[in-house]
C-alpha cells in the first residue's frame, strides 16, 4: 500500500523543515502540489529540503522546475496531462481523475491516477463526488494500466473503508494539515503518525 501525502497547496512558515522530518522518519512519497507558486518559489522550497530526500517527492505540474531535479516523478492535473509526453519515459507520471470511465479514456502515459474524491474533502470543504463505489470496487479488482490511488477525505477513521477495496494506495491531505496548519503546526506530525500507524496496522492484519 502506498501513502502519498499531498502538500498545503499555500506555503506557511515552517512547512519545509516540517517535510523534511517526516520524509526522513517515515516510508511515504511526498507530492509537491503549490498551485498559485511561482516557479521561483518552488525551487527554493525543493533547495531546502535535503537532497538525499528528493527521490521521495513527485512534483506537480511545473516540468521546467522538475528538470533541474531529481525527484521520484511528476503529476499532471487534467488540464495538464499532454504536457506529459515532453518527458522521457522512464518518468513516472501521474495524473488525477474523478469518475471510472476518465481513467479508462487514459493513455499509457501514465503510471498512476488519483481518484477523487473518495468521502467528502477535508481541505475543500463541500467538495464530494459522486462515485458509484461499486463500480469502483468492480474495476479496481479487474486487470488495469494504471495504479490507482484514493484521494479525497481520507482519515483515521475511514481508512478500514478503503482496506475494502483494491487501491494500490492512498494520499491524505487535510487530515494531516488540518485547515490551519500555521495555526497547528505542532499537531501535524502527530496528525501523520496516527494515519501512518493506522494504515500499518489496518494493512498488517490483513497480511497476516
Amino acid at each position: 500500500m502506498k501513502l502519498i501525502l499531498v502538500s498545503y497547496p499555500d506555503f506557511f512558515k515552517g512547512e519545509t523543515s516540517i517535510v523534511s522530518s517526516l520524509l526522513d522518519s517515515y516510508d511515504f512519497t511526498f507530492h509537491l502540489r503549490k498551485p498559485q507558486a511561482s516557479k521561483q518559489e518552488l525551487i527554493d522550497y525543493l533547495d531546502e529540503i535535503p537532497t538525499r530526500l528528493h527521490s521521495k517527492i513527485v512534483l506537480h505540474n511545473e516540468i521546467e522546475v522538475f528538470s533541474s531535479y531529481k525527484l521520484e516523478g511528476m503529476h499532471f492535473s487534467g488540464a495538464k496531462r499532454e504536457s506529459a509526453q515532453e518527458l522521457a519515459k522512464t518518468v513516472t507520471k501521474g495524473t488525477s481523475c474523478h469518475s471510472i470511465s476518465e481513467i479508462k479514456s487514459l493513455e499509457k502515459t501514465f503510471d498512476y491516477v488519483y481518484l477523487s474524491p473518495i468521502f467528502e474533502s477535508i481541505s475543500k470543504q463541500g467538495y464530494q463526488g459522486n462515485l458509484d463505489m461499486e463500480e469502483v470496487k468492480v474495476f479496481l479488482e479487474e486487470a488495469k494500466q494504471n495504479q490507482v490511488y484514493a484521494l479525497g477525505g481520507i482519515a483515521i477513521e475511514n481508512i478500514h473503508h478503503i482496506k475494502q477495496f483494491a487501491f494500490d494506495g492512498l494520499a491524505v491531505l487535510g487530515a494531516v494539515w488540518t485547515l490551519n496548519p500555521l495555526k497547528n503546526r505542532d499537531m501535524i506530525q502527530s496528525n501523520f503518525n496516527k494515519i501512518y500507524s493506522k494504515i500499518q496496522s489496518v494493512y498488517e492484519k490483513s497480511n497476516s
